[in-house]
């Protein structure tokens, strides 16, 4: 007879990722399976102590990071840059290392990848369990976005990290499809920056800021840029899309807008 314990939905995890093709910004869920040996009390671990420490390694090593195989970054003095080919251009980054996660893409599909990666630290943070987990993707996905916030204290300052969205549109107190996909098609894979920080050039624009834990930089295709208004937080983000939104329905009466930055918490806007 074997028992071990499991967690289901322990901790979400935000990050953007670049598998080749596209940078693209992606939330899960991670849900874990823990063996060993039962002590005095009857338990293998207080689900009060190993969660916690799960959580922590999620998020120092992956969460709010720029997720991709190593080839993709040089480092020099603590600093990261980084030149990824996508389908519009060049995206070039730089800023401290932390805003990357290097991990070697050797599976077919990135989670496979970031599962091995987290499976690793676990088992050397806690050499006494024996893990299994699972990586569960936002189920309803709209659109997959990527962002910054030079104004935050915490990792959302980090010029490349995202998250998978969901997104409702009513219309007249009517969910619309079709402007629910007009709307999500044209946001997918987009890069949001405060307007006022992004430096235009042909084809070409950087976005440069300095925040608490370092000075950012990324240079992209203008192609990918989503301007907002003020910092692209999810409630400004959920103002901007209820903006296009109105755009495309003059004549609504009312609409509502809520978009989720990546599990269980977003925004909504009334117009």
């Amino acid at each position: 007879m074997k028992t071990a314990m499991y967690i289901d939905d322990l901790t979400a995890i935000d990050f953007s990722v670049y598998h080749g093709g596209e940078i693209r910004g992606d939330s899960v869920s991670l849900c874990v399976v823990v063996a060993g040996d039962r002590n005095d009390s009857g338990m293998i671990s207080d689900f009060g102590k190993i969660k916690p420490r799960l959580k922590a390694i999620c998020d120092k090593e992956v969460d709010h990071r720029l997720v991709c195989d190593p080839q993709f970054i040089s480092v020099q003095d603590g600093i990261g840059q980084g030149e990824f080919p996508v389908s519009a251009g060049v995206i070039s980054s730089m800023g401290p290392i932390q805003m990357y996660c290097p991990i070697a893409m050797t599976a077919e599909h990135y989670l496979d990848n970031i599962k091995s990666f987290l499976l690793e630290k676990f088992s050397a943070e806690m050499p006494m369990f024996d893990f299994q987990i699972e990586l569960k993707p936002n189920p309803t996905p709209s659109f997959q976005y990527n962002h910054g916030l030079k104004l935050h204290d915490g990792n959302c300052q980090r010029i490349i990290h995202g998250h998978s969205a969901d997104l409702q549109v009513i219309i007249d107190g009517k969910p619309c499809v079709e402007t629910h996909r007009l709307i999500a098609s044209s946001l997918n894979g987009k890069h949001f920056f405060n307007e006022s920080d992004v430096m235009f050039d042909s084809g070409r624009s950087m976005i440069r800021y300095s925040a608490s834990q370092g000075n950012f930089e990324v240079q992209l295709p203008n192609a990918l840029l989503e301007l907002v208004e003020g910092e692209p937080s999810i409630e400004n983000i959920s103002r901007h899309i209820a903006k296009k939104v109105h755009t495309l329905q003059p004549n609504a009466t009312s609409i509502q807008v809520r978009v989720s930055e990546g599990l269980s918490k977003g925004a909504v806007t009334l117009l």
